[in-house]
């Protein structure tokens, strides 16, 4: 199972469950948001991966490049 799916739901729970791998957010929790706390946590996720504070997101840049 590839996670790759046509159904307009499929991004949400692409970010559900990175946000379960990186941060421990279960993905119920993620799912019982609001739609605008969900937009925020994907938001805040992207910044973090763009601009990382987190020690371990700032080695992680490092040593994983993304373009």
């Amino acid at each position: 199972m590839s996670g790759e799916s046509k159904d307009e739901d499929s991004y949400d729970w692409m970010w559900a469950h990175l946000l379960w791998q990186k941060r421990g957010l279960r993905m119920e929790e993620f799912a019982s948001m609001d739609r605008n706390i969900q937009l925020a946590y994907i938001a805040s996720e992207e910044l973090a991966r763009d601009r990382p504070l987190n020690a371990n997101d700032k080695l992680a840049k490092v040593y994983i490049k993304t373009k």
